[in-house]
């Protein structure tokens, strides 16, 4: 067991630096922290609003979109967010996506084809990851509901 747990320190050290884990030992970043409960049902109480378009988000097709978003989690630094998103068909055209984004779809279909690539199609207990600076066309088949994990940082 102590070998183990040495691995365990020795890997700790090698991946956040010797510093970061003489803090977390010493106790001075050891605040006490809540769990924080992922429960899709937040999106009832979210009300549906036009879609957005952003330099790196640009509505190509779609009649009157809609979406909406509950942000769940946010870190201190801003570069950690943890939510759910709902949204009616539409189809984007994505061009540097500004972070890299775990999604897990919960409802509905979504295809995604990266420029110069297949497209393919996600649904129900499909997860991916999208890359900071992805460049492509996110086309919503129907209404989806995901879970949504993004960072900011490079």
């Amino acid at each position: 067991m102590k070998k183990m747990v040495l691995k365990s320190i020795v890997f700790t050290v090698a991946l956040c630096g010797a510093g970061t884990v003489a803090a977390i030992m010493a106790g001075a970043s050891m605040k006490p922290k809540a769990i924080v409960d992922l429960n899709p049902d937040a999106l009832a109480a979210a009300e549906l609003a036009e879609v957005q378009e952003y330099p790196f988000m640009r509505i190509s097709e779609g009649v009157d979109p809609k979406s909406a978003s509950v942000n769940a989690f946010g870190s201190a630094d801003g570069q950690f967010d943890v939510g759910f998103y709902h949204g009616t068909e539409v189809t984007l055209s994505i061009a540097n996506w500004p972070v890299s984004e775990v999604m897990v779809f919960l409802e509905g279909q979504v295809e995604i084809t990266a420029v110069g690539g297949s497209p393919k199609i996600y649904g129900p207990g499909d997860a991916l990851v999208m890359p900071k600076g992805f460049n492509g066309t996110w086309r919503q088949l129907s209404a989806i509901k995901k879970i949504s994990v993004s960072y900011a940082g490079d």
